[in-house]
């Protein structure tokens, strides 16, 4: 009645019973389900008749509850016996499936926020380098994009470029590193107008270079995509441009903030938009594929970070004591949110590998077998 809806509830147990002495009188929070759990519960939904039964059930605890460590473990893995609940109070609020929901969706509960203004692009651009060098000053990890703007920024504002640490990108760094920092160099001064015209040429070429790289890229997944390449325009057409559209104006995106920062790379981000999401699908090897995001295109992004961000205290704490093995979550571990689950790899140096929902297909039948 409660854990379908994803209801917030309290909990209030039998005096006495192993959950009163484990837990306190009252416990507040979710109930939680596994995708092995879900789809048997909605098995069971479907019944005519539904039997009581009397069986444990995990328990995802309010960040209000006071509990400790190896309390959260026992209500994540073990879960509560049914009997010893005594009393269940909720809010008396709408009821909605979403794990049962078809079609497109629309997150829930937005607040838009807005930002603060800048005087132009200077003042932005020095904000900008003000949160890098604070996180680079506190030793804390940058994504290859954010370290590429780090010491862009340094160089464009001449900020401590005598030091050892400068010196040693520019002077013995890679090539291809030096590049692309002088790209972001120069797009800085071309944002602010202080570009010269001697090197309004130099920075035209880097961005074309740019450009031809992201469509490399594009044109691979593509070819990946399809086994028909030469029919695709006629067949895809309109998921074609608005694959290329969306995917050229993409740049690295930091999804969560922590010791170990997470990123979604370019390469990563044309691969989900092109396996993962309706409007941009392409290839007959995905028709009817059911590890589509049930979301507009244009909030994927903003999903992918709801999804991390939940579990990343997990993910922080895994790279801390395994810093050399990807952090995982599939199958019956698989991240639940907002009536999906997700399957997500994310490699040691923080890079997203893999992200998708499972809308129960094959994929979710073989994840399972591996759990």
């Amino acid at each position: 009645m409660y854990g379908q809806y994803d209801k917030f509830v309290t909990l209030e147990f039998e005096y006495n019973s192993d959950e009163y002495e484990k837990f306190g009188f009252r416990l507040m929070g979710t109930f939680l389900f596994d995708l092995d759990d879900r789809v048997e519960l909605e098995k069971i939904l479907q019944k005519d008749e539904i039997q009581r039964t009397d069986r444990k059930i995990k328990f995802s605890p309010s960040e209000l509850e006071e509990l400790t460590n190896d309390q959260k473990t026992d209500l994540d893995r073990d879960g509560i016996l049914v009997s010893s609940i005594h009393t269940v109070s909720t809010l008396d609020l709408p009821k909605q499936n979403r794990f049962r929901e078809l079609g497109k969706k629309e997150i829930q509960n937005v607040m838009h926020i807005k930002a603060p203004e800048f005087s132009g692009w200077e003042e932005l651009n020095r904000v900008r380098f003000g949160f890098l060098n604070s996180r680079y000053s506190k030793g804390q990890n940058l994504s290859p994009q954010e370290l590429v703007q780090y010491w862009a920024f340094r160089k464009h504002f001449n900020i401590n470029i005598d030091k050892d640490d400068f010196k040693e990108v520019f002077e013995n760094g890679d090539e291809a590193l030096k590049e692309k920092i002088r790209l972001e160099e120069l797009r800085a001064k071309y944002q602010e107008l202080t570009i010269v015209e001697e090197e309004i040429e130099e920075f035209a070429k880097l961005v074309v270079k740019e450009i031809i790289y992201k469509n490399e890229i594009i044109e691979k997944e593509i070819a990946h995509s399809t086994e028909r390449i030469n029919e695709i325009s006629d067949t895809y057409g309109s998921a074609l441009e608005n694959l290329k559209k969306i995917c050229r104006g993409f740049d690295e995106k930091v999804i969560a903030f922590g010791e170990k920062t997470v990123f979604l790379e370019f390469e990563r981000f044309v691969h989900i938009y092109a396996r993962h999401v309706a409007e941009t699908q392409i290839g007959e090897k995905f028709v009817n594929d059911k590890s589509v995001f049930q979301y507009k295109f244009d909030d994927i992004i903003r999903v992918i970070k709801m999804v991390v961000e939940s579990v990343n205290d997990e993910i922080q704490e895994h790279f801390k004591q395994t810093p050399n093995r990807s952090f995982r979550r599939m199958g019956r571990r698989s991240i639940y949110v907002d009536g999906h689950y997700y399957r997500i790899e994310i490699e040691p140096n923080g890079k997203l590998k893999d992200f998708h929902p499972y809308n129960d297909d094959e994929n979710t039948a073989a994840d399972l077998e591996q759990n």
